[in-house]
């Protein structure tokens, strides 16, 4: 007898994600020409005295075993420590900050630790798909609304006013993926304001929090702990930590308690050697500072490399490591992504795998090409001709 496979599971679709850096992946294997603008996988690796010091801490007893649920406690202080010295946030290590496997897992805590059953959550659209498959798979309803598109992407402030009464939680993404949209502080202040005062939980993802480059860096907790607010962020990017699986979550501690009993059902704890090494990272003076600016230098490649083409319409991106690019209605964009990696040895994202607003997009991530990739991807990216 063959089992039935679960509704819940079924009805989501596997992300284009996986087929793309498949065919990323098979090229790659047979010295075939690629240069990845897929998956945000940053071209540098973790400062390397980190490193260094996290092979000297093997032979300890600990470095092997479990840590703590929500993290070692010297790790969580290190990070509060260099968000209190950053961004003026005061957060208490002990009970209001979790260290997680990554943004995406704290990203299922935070949900599930304030979300039941048929509860509606908003999401901006274009949106990030795994948001929306743990919202699908965790029973809860999906309320998609588009952002407005125009040189970039902008908040749709009549209908948040119109649907944000009555929603259990509402997700932002700032800087934004798949857009690269960055908030100003006054926007991020009116949504606070309007969550807050429906009753509404914010959950905030700022995994690209480091790789801020025209908006605003303002957190509602640089003023008072708000305790409708949950963040996560990641160090995937950061530190470039994302096979180390690590990131974080921080709210208020009661929420915070509902969230370790998620977070221990399905990965029990973090990383314990990831632990170490970024609380090494950490202490590192200016070290990401100096690839944030590596990463603007490469959005603004792109962005010339762009509009040297003809059929891509760049559409202009604050922070993060990605634009949405606009296609030619014509075009589908998962044929476009096939046509661009066989013609022009480029791998892009189908904007439709970010909702119904991403149609006649493609998702360009600058943040991951090499050195040595640069010039030839923006001249393969400028030679594009769809017209």
């Amino acid at each position: 007898m063959s089992p039935k496979m679960s509704k819940r599971t079924t009805q989501i679709h596997m992300p284009p994600i996986h087929s793309i850096m498949n065919k990323v992946r098979t090229m790659r294997e047979n010295h075939e020409e690629i240069y990845s603008m897929a998956q945000a996988v940053p071209w540098y690796s973790p400062p390397q005295e980190s490193v260094n010091l996290l092979k000297n801490n093997m032979g300890k007893k600990g470095f092997h075993f479990y840590s703590p649920d929500p993290g070692l406690l010297s790790t969580r202080t290190a990070l509060t420590e260099d968000m209190k010295k950053r961004r003026n946030l005061s957060i208490n290590p002990a009970s209001e900050l979790h260290l997680t496997c990554g943004a995406s897992q704290a990203f299922v805590s935070a949900l599930m630790a304030v979300a039941d059953p048929g509860d509606r959550v908003i999401v901006l659209e274009p949106y990030y798909f795994d948001h929306v498959f743990a919202i699908q798979f965790s029973n809860l309803e999906l309320d998609s609304i588009p952002m407005v598109e125009d040189a970039g992407w902008s908040l749709p402030w009549e209908k948040l006013e119109e649907r944000i009464p009555d929603a259990k939680v509402m997700v932002l993404v700032n800087p934004g993926n798949p857009t690269g949209a960055v908030l100003t502080e006054e926007e991020i202040r009116r949504i606070v304001k309007l969550t807050g005062e429906n009753n509404c939980v914010l959950i905030i993802d700022e995994t690209y929090e480091r790789f801020n480059f025209t908006g605003s860096t303002f957190h509602p907790w640089m003023e008072t702990n708000q305790e409708h607010v949950l963040t996560l962020g990641s160090f995937s990017k950061s530190f470039s930590l994302s096979g180390w699986r690590l990131g974080y979550l921080f709210g208020a501690d009661y929420l915070l308690e509902q969230a370790l009993k998620i977070q221990d059902s399905v990965v029990i704890c973090p990383s314990t050697p990831g632990q170490i090494l970024l609380e090494h990272c950490l202490k590192l003076n200016g070290w990401v500072e100096k690839r944030s600016l590596e990463v603007k230098h490469r959005l603004d490649l792109c962005k010339d490399a762009m509009n040297k083409s003809k059929g891509l319409q760049w559409k202009e991106a604050g922070g993060g490591f990605f634009t949405l690019a606009q296609i030619p209605d014509e075009f589908d964009s998962y044929a476009l992504a096939d046509h661009l990696i066989e013609n022009y040895a480029i791998a892009t994202i189908p904007g439709d795998a970010f909702g119904e607003t991403g149609k006649h997009h493609l998702r360009f991530s600058f943040g991951c090409l090499s050195d040595q990739e640069l010039e030839p991807a923006m001249a393969a990216l400028a030679s594009v001709d769809l017209l």
